[in-house]
């Protein structure tokens, strides 16, 4: 069970970096409702790959591996649970708008988006991508037992 679920935090943290990295590349083509359904279906996994890795990684953390004494004072690994509500707030501007496409989409129209909306979405999921890349640094000096003293 430790090695699925070790292997099933990594797939998902590949999606998870992935996520956000497709959207820019999708975010820079010219938009019509196809590039929209596509950003829909990115948001989608996204979030639910978000939201497997945080489950899996407290079952892990309770339930396997080194325990939570080892993890919760371990700083590396606080700074990649900050580092993970600061990627889920930024992913909130992305998702929000997106979520506002749904109606258009529906009704076979392309979504109204304006250049600010269009630009807020890029720096949230810029600053998405590098705070995801900073969990993965972050996750690496973890497991090599960086702790708080105490």
């Amino acid at each position: 069970m430790t090695s699925f679920l070790s292997h099933a935090h990594l797939f998902l943290a590949v999606l998870v970096l992935a996520g956000p990295a497709l959207a820019l590349v999708l975010l820079h083509q010219p938009f019509d409702s196809r590039i929209a359904r596509r950003l829909q279906q990115i948001d989608l996994i996204n979030g639910v790959a978000a939201t497997l890795i945080l489950l899996i990684g407290l079952v892990r953390l309770f339930h396997f591996g080194k325990g939570p004494d080892y993890y919760f004072h371990n700083l590396p690994f606080i700074g990649k649970l900050v580092l993970y509500g600061i990627a889920t707030g930024l992913s909130l501007v992305s998702t929000l708008e997106i979520r506002r496409w749904a109606e258009p989409l529906a009704a076979g129209r392309t979504p109204a988006i304006t250049a600010r909306q269009f630009g807020a979405m890029r720096v949230a999921l810029s600053l998405q991508l590098a705070c995801v890349i900073a969990m993965v640094i972050c996750a690496v000096w973890a497991a090599g037992g960086t702790r708080l003293p105490g």
